[in-house]
């Protein structure tokens, strides 16, 4: 942090500790959030690939129905990694 804002040999009203702290909290924040929207992004996108699979499969594509389909399995398991990490900050008392 740049402290040339103001002079540090004179008593003032803040703490830097805090403020870090405080901005590390808020980043924190911002990342679980940014979490759960990339969960529900995935989710729109898997559900989509579930109905092309569908579609294809009803046009006799079977190959691009089951890539389609295992695709929507791979958004599901990162989905898992995406809520371990929002346990992760749950459980760790961050604010949300």
């Amino acid at each position: 942090m740049d402290h040339r804002h103001h002079e540090h040999d004179r008593p003032h009203a803040h703490d830097h500790e805090s403020e870090a702290g405080g901005e590390a909290a808020s980043e924190i924040v911002k990342l679980r959030k940014m979490v759960e929207h990339w969960v529900n992004h995935n989710e729109e996108h898997a559900r989509s690939y579930r109905l092309w699979a569908s579609r294809a499969r009803e046009a006799g594509c079977e190959e691009p129905a089951e890539i389609l389909e295992q695709i929507a399995s791979e958004i599901v398991e990162q989905n898992e990694r995406f809520l371990k990490i929002v346990h992760i900050i749950d459980s760790s008392g961050q604010p949300e």
